[in-house]
């Protein structure tokens, strides 16, 4: 099969269709990191090859659909969601940031790697791509135990043979039938676990929030407190929320984050 992707020098996956023709289209093998050529003549199908001519390296459609799904989503900044019982309608979400394959979950009710996490403030997306690998009960079991939002996006019709740029992206950030919610939790479903604690006198508040992360917020305006805390989130990748007033600290790392907190918190 020819391959019709290609990355460029800043590992941003692109459609033969997306670039010009020859080697001015500057992109390279996914696999083995090789100068392309886009074949773009008038007999053949349009496709990528070697600029060595060698054999085509083995790439995985599915592979591909995900990173392309990943960077339309990305560079979109949101994508139309379907109604769920939390929301009667549909609507755009809006992302603040997106993250790649990031394991979230407790060792108490395990983890998932979504393809995405799209996160607005406080609120977050899981996305799945599926191609030809659907979400199972078991996994969808997992989403509900952990509370997690969780859409999933069926490309199945989008094959090598029948793939279009800009149908796919319609599909991917525009379509409502290609989406469906493998669980999205209502507004009572939400719970959030919060540890209270006091560091020199202020309380501390640790929330526990659905989506796996930790939110840590100081009660009251303390500079010591504050410095403390800070310096505590910066350690673990936490990044400022100012619309909660509150440090928001990756999944991966809140048991290592909350011990730093309880290490200097004030004696019961």
């Amino acid at each position: 099969m020819s391959t019709q992707f290609a990355i460029d020098n800043t590992k941003r996956i692109l459609h033969i269709s997306e670039v010009e023709r020859g080697l001015g289209c500057d992109c390279y093998c996914l696999v083995c990191n090789e100068r392309m050529v886009a074949k773009k003549g008038p007999e053949r199908d349009h496709h990528f090859a070697h600029e060595s001519n060698k054999q085509e390296c083995i790439t995985n459609h599915e592979t591909l659909l995900h990173k392309f799904a990943k960077r339309v989503i990305k560079e979109s900044g949101g994508l139309a969601v379907p109604e769920h019982t939390g929301m009667p309608l549909p609507y755009w979400f809006l992302f603040d940031r997106v993250e790649e394959e990031m394991r979230i979950g407790t060792i108490r009710h395990g983890s998932v790697i979504p393809d995405l996490i799209g996160y607005n403030g406080n609120a977050s997306i899981l996305i799945e791509v599926a191609y030809s690998s659907f979400a199972d009960d078991a996994k969808i079991q997992k989403l509900e135990v952990l509370g997690l939002r969780a859409l999933e996006i069926n490309l199945r019709c989008y094959d090598p043979e029948n793939f279009v740029v800009e149908a796919a992206k319609e599909a991917i950030l525009n379509n409502l039938s290609t989406k469906k919610w493998l669980f999205a939790p209502t507004e009572k479903q939400r719970s959030y676990t919060e540890e209270k604690l006091v560091i020199k006198g202020i309380w501390v508040f640790l929330r526990y929030l659905p989506w796996g992360d930790l939110a840590i917020r100081v009660g009251a305006f303390n500079p010591e407190v504050n410095a403390i805390v800070k310096d505590i989130a910066k350690r673990y990748w936490g990044r400022w929320n100012p619309t909660y007033k509150n440090w928001i600290i990756p999944n991966r790392w809140i048991e290592q984050a909350r011990n730093d907190v309880l290490a200097v918190a004030d004696a019961a």
